[in-house]
């Protein structure tokens, strides 16, 4: 998503009331600055980070500039107000973005067709979860868990919620959708494999999601979860904790559920590493050791259920080839896993208490 060039002056006036030249051509995108600052002039071709976030330089500093489409309005709010929330104190445990406010003190950046989240420009690096030391993988642990922490005292529920969309599915459709697959595959593909995925997937259904839903706990309040703290989301920087993005997709749902899926297949693959992560966690806050085998349900069922993969593959199998594989290796290794991930998360927190 482009920020127009028509958009410059309506973010010029709300990071700073003073007027500057900017660099305009289809390419370029709009400077900002905190309030009452001047903005230094932009560069014709500004940094671009992803599809939706652009790094600008300001004159107080660089800055991150995450772009929301019509339909994304609610996440951008979302988002804002729970970096806010993140914002109000400091909590050497968990880092996250600083969120810089408008002229106005608005948290968002609004005009008819877009909102813009700003935050101040945090140097660093995505790693892979496989480069991860035992000492990064305790600081990952004990972030989420003190994140947990703060947003236990977010002040709304979030209408989004874990129990919400196990009750919503329709899971004979589900598995209509899968199993019709291998059929609408096209003829030069790896139909056998694309098979083999299905199968596993409907497996997972099998064996995780009774559970999931009859177990849920219907006591918990349902705070606010991260919802995506994995890889991709970690900004690894001069020191640990690593800095935590992206928090758009944040929904309600308990806490032992997020730590199972946050894990996904680490605890079959560098058992070691993940009980860093666990224990770590339960040095800052506890998990209820009777809610692990539905939170393992509910987290594997996940897998199962990323039909966005398997339908952007049939639609254009070049572009979603790498998705689908990763997703066949990680169904495959999460098939059978059920009781060695109960006793596996059992275990840890049997021994954190």
């Amino acid at each position: 998503m482009d920020i127009a060039n028509d958009l410059l002056d309506a973010i010029h006036a709300a990071y700073g009331p003073k007027s500057v030249a900017a660099a305009r051509n289809k390419d370029a995108a709009a400077g900002q600055a905190l309030k009452g600052e001047a903005l230094k002039e932009v560069a014709a071709n500004p940094g671009r980070i992803s599809e939706r976030v652009w790094r600008l330089s300001t004159a107080t500093g660089d800055v991150a500039v995450k772009v929301y489409a019509e339909d994304q309005f609610a996440r951008a709010e979302k988002e804002a107000a729970l970096v806010a929330h993140l914002n109000l104190e400091a909590d050497p445990r968990f880092r996250v973005q600083k969120l810089l406010r408008t002229a106005a003190g608005a948290p968002l950046w609004i005009v008819p067709r877009a909102r813009a989240m700003v935050t101040a420009w945090a140097p660093g690096a995505i790693r892979t979860y496989d480069t991860y030391t035992p000492t990064e993988w305790a600081a990952l642990g004990a972030s989420l868990a003190s994140l947990h922490l703060r947003l236990e005292r977010y002040p709304a529920a979030l209408p989004d919620t874990l129990r919400a969309r196990l009750a919503a599915l329709d899971i004979d459709t589900i598995r209509l959708e899968l199993a019709s697959a291998p059929g609408l595959a096209p003829a030069d593909s790896d139909k056998r494999g694309l098979q083999g995925y299905v199968d596993t997937c409907l497996a997972l259904i099998d064996q995780h999601y009774p559970g999931s839903l009859a177990a849920f706990p219907t006591d918990d309040p349902q705070h606010p979860i991260h919802n995506d703290y994995n890889q991709f989301n970690y900004l690894f920087g001069a020191a640990l904790p690593p800095l935590i993005l992206d928090w758009e997709a944040s929904i309600g749902a308990p806490r032992e559920y997020e730590v199972v899926r946050c894990l996904n297949h680490l605890p079959l693959e560098d058992a070691a590493s993940a009980a860093e992560f666990v224990r770590a966690y339960l040095r800052v806050r506890p998990l209820r050791v009777e809610l692990m085998p539905w939170a393992v349900d509910a987290a594997c069922l996940q897998h199962a259920l990323k039909r966005w993969m398997l339908q952007g593959w049939l639609a254009d199998p070049r572009r979603f080839t790498t998705h689908l594989q990763g997703a066949m290796r990680m169904v495959s290794t999460m098939a059978g896993a059920r009781a060695q991930l109960i006793d596996f998360f059992t275990r840890c927190v049997k021994e954190g208490k």
